[in-house]
């Protein structure tokens, strides 16, 4: 009876508590498309209304310019809003969040799919940015959510491959994107997504700024989402993973930390470069380094800003840093050698 009065009542925050007199919960949902098939994102959006909770408003922002969309005549709850150009997934987000006044927003990937209850345990959590468990369309193996951060800034999907995870929500650093829910007035705080990101990394790096300006960043894995994914490096994708990889880590440690850290990401780098020239990517690796010089005035200014929220020392955050390398998609011989160095180097300083 509790659960179900707090279902229907609205007068609530996230974390169950009663808000003041006469404050209504609103929460919206946001799909970002671009060319995906009709047929996928409206299974996207009808997952989103069968939820136990369903948002009151749902967000499809058109990334791409005369695409074909799902028919919505039956769906009148879902708004679409066209920026017509393509933003690039992160500040599609922005815009989607300048385009609501919701309490909470859940950002779902257009080919994902979130199972019934998945609004209703994020939003059980007292979160700025609560996490859902990523796993297959059969829903049987996992492949992201409580996603590690190496010192370095790497943040692979740890659980990619592994069974799907049962347990309580936890405190972690860096939750995926697939399938985030959001206090929109925290996200607005950090400033949202960097705008110069366009694609990739922008999960690590908004949840390793949240913990830094003092947020609470859960991984819930009983609140699920099915995703279609197939692991590939598509053009351009090593390039924005390593040109915002190194954005954040220059934003985002104190200086001091980026002075201590110095020579063990000096080798780090030294081995991503012969990572990608062994596997074809040393192009891209390059022309990252070129982007992060020619962004240099956006860094340092982005660099303030996330400095000037601090709230919790690099000291302070350091348990949410995890210094194995531990993924399928990386050679395992390299990684664990790299896990290892890390863990000496991280002892000795």
């Amino acid at each position: 009876l509790v659960d179900l009065a707090r279902h229907l009542d609205p007068r609530e925050d996230a974390a169950g508590r009663r808000r003041a007199a006469g404050r209504v919960l609103k929460t919206a949902a946001v799909v970002v498309t671009y060319d995906e098939d009709p047929g996928v994102v409206r299974a996207a959006i009808d997952s989103l209304r069968a939820q136990t909770r369903p948002p009151q408003e749902i967000l499809l922002v058109d990334n791409k310019p005369g695409a074909t969309l799902p028919p919505l005549d039956d769906a009148p709850e879902v708004r679409v809003i066209a920026p017509d150009v393509n933003l690039g997934y992160p500040n599609a987000i922005n815009f989607a969040m300048e385009h609501t006044d919701a309490d909470f927003v859940l950002c779902l990937n257009p080919d994902a799919r979130a199972e019934p209850e998945c609004l209703e345990r994020l939003l059980a959590v007292d979160a700025s940015i609560a996490g859902a468990q990523i796993v297959s369309e059969d829903g049987l193996t996992a492949q992201a959510g409580d996603n590690p951060l190496h010192p370095t800034g790497i943040s692979p999907a740890g659980s990619f491959g592994r069974a799907r995870e049962h347990g309580e929500p936890r405190d972690t650093i860096v939750v995926s994107g697939a399938c985030t829910l959001f206090h929109r007035a925290a996200f607005l705080e950090l400033g949202g997504f960097m705008r110069e990101f366009f694609l990739y990394y922008d999960d690590a790096d908004l949840g390793w700024r949240a913990r830094i300006a003092g947020h609470r960043v859960v991984f819930v894995p009983e609140a699920v989402a099915r995703h279609g994914y197939e692991f590939g490096r598509r053009e351009r994708k090593m390039f924005l993973l390593e040109r915002n990889r190194l954005i954040a880590v220059l934003a985002n440690y104190e200086a001091r930390s980026l002075v201590v850290l110095a020579p063990l990401l000096l080798v780090f780098e030294l081995g991503v470069l012969g990572l990608a020239a062994a596997q074809g990517w040393l192009p891209e690796k390059l022309q990252a380094y070129g982007s992060v010089v020619s962004l240099r005035r956006a860094i340092r200014a982005h660099r303030r800003q996330v400095q000037s929220l601090r709230r919790c020392s690099d000291r302070e955050l350091r348990r949410f840093f995890e210094p194995r390398l531990v993924s399928p998609f990386l050679p395992a011989l390299p990684a664990r050698l790299a896990g290892a160095v890390t863990a000496a180097y991280l002892r000795l300083v």
